[in-house]
């Protein structure tokens, strides 16, 4: 049998991968690795207004059903045993310049390329369907950047 030890940290660094396995999994896992007074820095989807449209939770159910508020993440952060640092909204152009727009760009290039190619084609049109929910929706979702702490006590935090 193989054992590894990992950790103590004093920082775990994740963008857009701590919700493939639930926030609050995620959190109590990252929590775990770091040492007392170390930190994570994460980025995650967030509902910036209740009630969205159909057409976009429908979308985010798909790869997370879990998704909160803003207020959420920051309950999960505490109740993990961590302290909130700060946070910010990542800007929409951080989005279109560095993603959507050369995103964009590039399955058109590939729409010709596979012109024929049915299967491909499919594939680009689900694509492109992410920058086009974000044209129309984003007011409805953003991405926020956090900053935590592990607290120093040796208060024993339930993990899930």
């Amino acid at each position: 049998m193989l054992i590894l030890h990992w950790g103590p940290f004093d920082l775990i660094w994740s963008e857009g991968a701590l919700y493939s396995i639930g926030l609050q999994k995620a959190l109590g896992v990252c929590h775990g690795l770091l040492r007392p007074g170390g930190c994570l820095a994460f980025t995650d989807a967030v509902w910036r207004k209740e009630n969205p449209p159909p057409e976009v939770k429908a979308s985010f159910n798909l790869d997370y059903p879990g998704m909160g508020s803003l207020e959420d993440d920051v309950a999960a952060i505490h109740d993990c045993g961590c302290e909130l640092v700060g946070h910010f909204t990542l800007p929409d152009e951080a989005w279109w310049n560095d993603f959507y727009t050369p995103m964009e760009s590039r399955i058109v290039a590939l729409r010709s390329t596979y012109a024929d190619d049915y299967e491909t084609l499919a594939i680009l049109d689900q694509l492109a369907e992410e920058p086009e929910m974000h044209r129309r929706y984003s007011d409805f979702y953003a991405y926020t950047f956090f900053v935590t702490r592990r607290r120093a006590s040796n208060k024993t935090i339930d993990r899930i």
